[in-house]
């Protein structure tokens, strides 16, 4: 700094404020905190665990969600949560999760056609990119579910291809380059809405020749053509927005004979191949499917240990797991700082979709 400048300064110092130099000037000298950090280095380890929980919960009755709440931190709705509920129930239940839990998030699997809780009329998405409707849909479905009260639709499918037989028109296209720009356009057309987008299912269930909710899939390419033609769509929805991504109980045989849902090999590759992966949140397809190879307990203590940041499980009474868990943490099965890593990318994204 200039000598006079600084004789300057020290004057106004000493004439207005007591010889001290005002906040604004002296900022410098101490340290940014981030707020994210610092909320997670406050948490319990209780209050961590419960981040990283997805769980489902039977029928309509409000008082099975406000308990499962207790041990799991976010919520999805299966079709029989929301069937004969109007709009204004389904409302009112969101908003009392809420109000038990603000920092809950409420997921739903929303991509039209045959896969919408919500029935609104949409195509599948193979008919939306045909017809030049994806952004649309984008929104309709941002909309309907942000007025319902939900924050996260478990959509849009990045998978390649109509082949396979889960897939099939839930799918926007048959070739990467088209996939990748259909699924970024309804990813942004939804997320300008305020609701997260979900892109699955990583590596890719398009070329797997099996159903993962029956047994495990095989993705039978090298890691380099699955690179560059697999992962396409998901760097393309990335690179635009894209925050979460589902990680599909698919192995690669290349890399490992676990899927990449329990497989830290995939994950890690996974991580590095993507933009910006570090910062990506993994949500674990349904641990209650079969592909998964293991029992759901077993198979979130390994998914977790994996690199998962969230675990989603259905059709179980999540409490008992919940206390496996803590133990798990407590005893060094399962590492804390890597469940800092998660809840940090987390508590993120769940504060840069918050009204």
């Amino acid at each position: 700094m200039p000598k006079p400048l600084v004789i300057i300064i020290t004057l106004i110092a000493n004439l207005f404020f007591g010889g001290k130099l005002p906040a604004f000037m002296n900022s410098g000298n101490k340290p940014i905190v981030d707020p994210i950090t610092e909320q997670v280095s406050g948490m319990t380890l209780e209050e961590k665990v419960r981040q990283t929980f997805v769980c489902s919960y039977d029928g309509k009755t409000l008082d099975k969600a406000l308990l499962i709440l207790k041990s799991c931190g976010n919520i999805i709705y299966s079709k029989s949560n929301t069937d004969g509920l109007t709009e204004k129930e389904i409302f009112d239940n969101n908003q009392q999760i809420h109000q038990q839990d603000p920092l809950s998030w409420i997921m739903v699997d929303q991509e039209g056609g045959k896969v919408a809780r919500i029935k609104d009329g949409s195509p599948s998405p193979r008919k939306m990119a045909e017809d030049n409707t994806v952004s649309y849909w984008g929104q309709q479905h941002g909309r309907t579910l942000k007025d319902l009260g939900f924050n996260v639709d478990l959509a849009p499918v990045a998978d390649i291809t109509s082949n396979n037989p889960v897939i099939e028109n839930r799918s926007f296209a048959d070739d990467p380059a088209i996939d990748g720009t259909k699924a970024t356009e309804y990813l942004v057309a939804l997320q300008t809405q305020g609701i997260v987008g979900v892109i699955k299912h990583l590596p890719g269930h398009g070329r797997v020749d099996s159903d993962t909710h029956k047994k495990t899939g095989s993705l039978d390419y090298s890691w380099e053509e699955i690179k560059n033609f697999d992962l396409i769509p998901f760097i393309d929805t990335i690179n635009n927005g894209a925050r979460i991504v589902m990680i599909g109980h698919i192995i690669i045989p290349e890399l490992d004979k676990k899927p990449a849902s329990i497989s830290s090999i995939v994950l890690d590759k996974l991580r590095s191949a993507l933009p910006n992966g570090n910062d990506l949140i993994f949500l674990t397809d349904s641990l209650s499917m079969s592909g998964v190879g293991l029992p759901q307990a077993q198979a979130a203590v390994a998914a977790l240990k994996a690199g998962e940041d969230m675990i989603l499980l259905q059709g179980i009474d999540p409490k008992p797991l919940y206390e496996h868990i803590i133990a798990a943490y407590n005893n060094g099965t399962l590492d804390r700082t890597k469940l800092d890593q998660s809840i940090t990318r987390i508590l993120r994204v769940k504060r840069q979709f918050t009204n």
